[in-house]
Order: C-alpha cells, then sequence, then structure tokens
C-alpha cells in the first residue's frame, strides 16, 4: 500500500506503507483535518506518535514543519519500514523511532518533552484505556500542548475521563467510522 503525505514540504510524496491488517493507517482526509485543526501549532513542535504503525502522521508532522519526531511502534518490522521512510525523506535527523510497547516506553519518557502527543491504538485493543492514564500520571505532554486520540466512532473517552482527570475533552471530530478527539491540560490543573 503507498500513502501520499498531504501537506508542507514533502507534500505528494509516496509513503511505503505495509500490506495486510498490520498497519491501519490514519486516511488523508483524517490527516488533512487534524493539521488543518493544528494549524501553526506543529511548527516547530516536538511530535509523538504512539503506536505509529506506518509513521504516517509524524511524516505529515515533519513535513508541515515539526522540529522532532518521537515514534513509539511495537511491531519492528513496522518501525523498520518507517525508518526507511524516514531517510528517504531526509527526516531520520530530526526522528527517533522507538520499538516496544508504548505502555512501558511512555514510563520512560522524561516530562514536559512534546507539545502534540497522537495516539492512534488499534481499535480493537485496550491499549487506548490505559495509554491515557499513563499521559495523565508522567505529563510528558507540555502544559501548553494537544493530545490527539484517533479512535472508533463507537468509543466514547470522555466516558473514561476520570482515568485522566489532568486533561480536558476540548473538541471530538468524526470521520465516518473512526473519530479524533482532542485533549488539553484542564485550566487550572498545570
Amino acid at each position: 500500500m503507498t500513502l501520499r503525505v498531504t501537506g508542507g514540504e514533502a507534500r505528494g510524496r509516496v509513503v511505503s506503507s505495509p500490506k495486510g491488517r498490520e498497519a491501519r493507517p490514519t486516511s488523508s482526509k483524517i490527516r488533512q483535518a487534524i493539521f488543518n485543526i493544528l494549524g501553526t501549532r506543529v511548527v516547530d513542535a516536538s511530535f509523538l506518535d504512539i503506536c505509529a504503525g506506518s509513521g504516517i502522521m509524524g511524516i505529515e508532522a515533519l513535513s508541515r514543519g515539526a522540529r522532532a519526531l518521537t515514534a513509539i511502534e511495537i511491531a519492528s518490522r513496522l518501525a523498520g519500514d518507517l525508518e526507511i521512510n524516514l531517510e528517504t525523506l531526509k527526516y531520520s535527523d530530526r526522528a527517533d523511532v522507538i520499538i516496544g510497547d508504548a505502555r512501558k516506553i511512555l514510563k520512560q519518557l522524561p516530562e514536559d518533552s512534546f507539545d502534540i502527543i497522537f495516539a492512534d491504538p488499534p481499535y480493537q485493543s485496550p491499549l487506548c484505556r490505559s495509554i491515557l492514564p499513563i499521559l495523565s500520571r508522567r505529563r510528558i505532554l507540555r502544559t501548553s500542548g494537544i493530545l490527539m486520540v484517533e479512535h472508533a466512532k463507537m468509543v466514547d473517552l470522555e466516558v473514561e475521563q476520570s482515568d485522566f482527570e489532568l486533561f480536558e475533552l476540548t473538541d471530538r471530530r468524526d470521520y465516518g467510522q473512526s473519530s479524533v478527539s482532542f485533549f488539553e491540560f484542564q485550566s487550572g490543573r498545570e
């Protein structure tokens, strides 16, 4: 499967993605919508891509001016493909690909490290419900940062908010069977 970068300096460039069900890349429609919402926030940002899969979200962020990318992916084959794509696009010097379980890796990352965090765990996986509390406790997102979670439309992350009380759901956008929920730190809780 081939994916195209939808914006920025690498717009139109092709990124390879594995065939089959190993990864479910974020669609170009959703990517464009997310980066339109982010606007200039992505410029010079430190971007964390959790469950990176093909890595297309992090590549989009770099193409649109992000200063640095950290991508976490458990599947070594996917991580290897991502590293090749980063090399091909000449983004390797601004990117760090970490292979392993996001729940363990998030606990090791330094606090106050990222301006933007994007999480796209497999829709049927319990990862979403375990990642969000870790992010709340670890505070790796900067106070002025934004957390975005792509999930199945039927999942209501606001109901689960007691697990990550530092965050406030500020927006949710639905795209077919997928949704993206946007969180920021609650005012007065920083």
